[in-house]
């Protein structure tokens, strides 16, 4: 990058010259009158500037400066000295007009270092932004229009106004920097607080991070703004068509060009906004906590370490307010303060934690076998397995199935709680190797089908083949 091949290399001399500061002003009013007309007769300009800088014009020295005698005398000379100066160093250059008379132009360089300088010098000139609400917009009217210019044109501010919300954070982050250094700097409670309500409070969070959350935020319009894209994008002939609105203005060499320019802008505005929660809002939100604390901690150890009444009385009151018995060192300091102990009832005011008592180890409680008659279980498991055994399922399939090949549960009947007993052991036991049928399920599991006083699912027995 040749910097010096697009201005003048002399242009930045003047502020870094012994009166860089008259200079400064200088080009201040430059900026105020060139806001103001379009065309700058160069008597209006020295009109202002002796106007507006008359007292410094009169108090400056110009020892080191190629002035004329006849322009040190007065502050009338000394006013055109300035634009003599101005129009040698390339800020401004003078063309005579059809009247005659001079007249100031401000080249395109120049017109874009004084605006810089004056946002400089004016800070609260950047308040008001509506990057993320106005690239919604845009791209909402351009959906329901349905022109393809419209759609085209939208893509391209939707791209200049991500770019320039990227940049915006990138400041804000950068710029949180720089109050940490500030607060380095200042070892005074008021300008403490001054710095951080007044400066940080005022020209970071209420002018970008409080939009950013609330009419601005990027969680509330980030999904309406790629829901408008991705429908886009679905659609190939609204591509093409916005690739044609885009060769018929000219923004490319062809079509094809035009096309891929467009299909980048839109891919790159969705990946943005799909990043910029993680890599930009919470890096800037963890940014605003650490200087929040770090302000915090340094005023609590200014204020505590100050020897004043202020400082004492900020460590006897902490001193009390971890004394549960800070009766009898009230008694001592009541000559010097008047300082009385106020109580009072929370949720836990009449209510005290239970304590674990521990248990003692005790001889272990004998436990008497229970003897079951040989003949009760001899009983039991011949009733079991006489009864419900597999063999006595296997016998109750059998006689429902009588020969067939298929059987459902609209087909079994069940007169009492044997059968309904017997036809979910022939469910369970059909996963049997040997057994000669299968059971399928129904495929959504809630049908069923009442037999009588029951309920069972619908359900149908297969025999295997070759059973």
């Amino acid at each position: 990058m040749n910097l010096f091949q697009h201005i003048p290399e002399e242009l930045f001399s003047i502020l870094s010259s012994p009166n860089r500061v008259l200079y400064a002003d200088a080009l201040e009013v430059l900026y105020l009158v060139y806001q103001d007309a379009l065309e700058i007769p160069e008597e209006q300009l020295y009109i202002a500037l002796r106007g507006n800088l008359e007292e410094q014009l009169a108090e400056a020295t110009f020892d080191e400066e190629d002035i004329f005698e006849e322009e040190r005398g007065d502050v009338s000379g000394r006013a055109r000295f300035l634009i003599r100066k101005l129009t040698g160093k390339g800020w401004i250059e003078k063309a005579r007009g059809k009247d005659f008379k001079e007249y100031i132009h401000v080249p395109e360089y120049s017109s874009k270092l004084i605006e810089l300088l004056h946002a400089l010098s004016n800070p609260s000139t950047a308040r008001g932004y509506s990057y993320v609400y106005g690239t919604y917009s845009l791209l909402k009217t351009a959906d329901e229009s349905g022109s393809p210019y419209e759609k085209m044109t939208t893509v391209y501010s939707a791209y200049d106004n991500t770019r320039e919300l990227i940049k915006l954070l990138k400041t804000v982050y950068h710029n949180i920097q720089h109050y940490f250094k500030l607060q380095i700097q200042l070892h005074d409670v008021n300008q403490i607080l001054a710095s951080h309500f007044d400066e940080f409070g005022q020209r970071v969070v209420e002018t970008y991070i409080r939009p950013l959350k609330i009419r601005d935020s990027v969680p509330k319009y980030r999904v309406p703004i790629q829901a408008v894209l991705d429908r886009w994008l679905e659609e190939d002939g609204i591509i093409t068509a916005m690739a044609n609105a885009a060769l018929q203005d000219q923004r490319g060499e062809n079509l094809s060009v035009c096309r891929t320019e467009l299909l980048r802008m839109i891919y790159w505005i969705k990946e943005r906004y799909e990043a910029l929660e993680q890599d930009y809002l919470e890096k800037i939100d963890i940014q605003v906590r650490r200087y929040t604390k770090a302000t915090t901690q340094k005023l609590e150890n200014l204020t505590n370490r100050d020897e004043n009444v202020r400082g004492n009385l900020n460590y006897l009151l902490s001193a009390l307010s971890r004394n549960r018995r800070s009766g009898e060192l009230l008694e001592h300091i009541q000559g010097a303060f008047q300082i009385y102990e106020q109580s009072y009832l929370s949720e836990k005011s009449l209510w005290t934690r239970k304590r674990g008592v521990r248990r003692k180890m005790n001889d272990p409680v004998s436990v008497s076998d229970t003897v079951v008659p040989e003949e009760a279980e001899e009983e039991l498991r011949a009733l079991t397995h006489s009864r419900y055994g597999k063999a006595a399922v296997r016998a109750y399939m059998e006689q429902l199935f009588a020969g067939k090949e298929e059987l459902r549960t609209e087909e079994i009947e069940l007169n009492d709680d044997h059968g309904y007993i017997m036809s979910l052991l022939a469910v369970v036991n059909s996963e049997d190797r040997g057994n000669f049928y299968t059971v399928d399920l129904p495929e959504d599991g809630t049908e069923t089908v009442r037999r009588g006083q029951y309920k069972i699912p619908a359900l149908r027995f297969r025999r295997k083949e070759g059973k």
